[in-house]
């Protein structure tokens, strides 16, 4: 592998990681469950503030879930969407709250 290559490689990897997915799950799973995984992460280190404790527990979870093999491939979609949802009303939450402080 040529340095540049190398350096995008490990640029991708650092991605990954940052929205919580573990490279080697990359090619397990949905396009849901990666898009969950990713939300979830982002939301619970963006927005951990506007949710309802169940809210949060549910995404933890959640995240928790996707960390083992076995569990992980019990996801289903309608839990991915589940995750989806809640994310989404933490970001019209945070929309709403920064449109009244200006």
């Amino acid at each position: 592998m040529h340095y540049k290559e190398t350096k995008q490689v490990e640029e991708t990897n650092r991605w990954f990681a940052k929205n919580g997915i573990n490279v080697a799950h990359i090619y397990v799973g949905t396009a849901e469950l990666f898009q969950a995984t990713k939300l979830a992460t982002n939301t619970l280190k963006n927005f951990a503030h506007l949710l309802e404790q169940n809210q949060a527990q549910t995404l933890n979870n959640f995240l928790k879930a996707t960390r083992t093999v076995k569990v992980r491939n019990r996801i289903t979609q309608g839990q991915c969407f589940k995750v989806m949802n809640i994310t989404k009303q933490a970001q019209r939450k945070f929309s709403k709250l920064s449109k009244a402080h200006r």
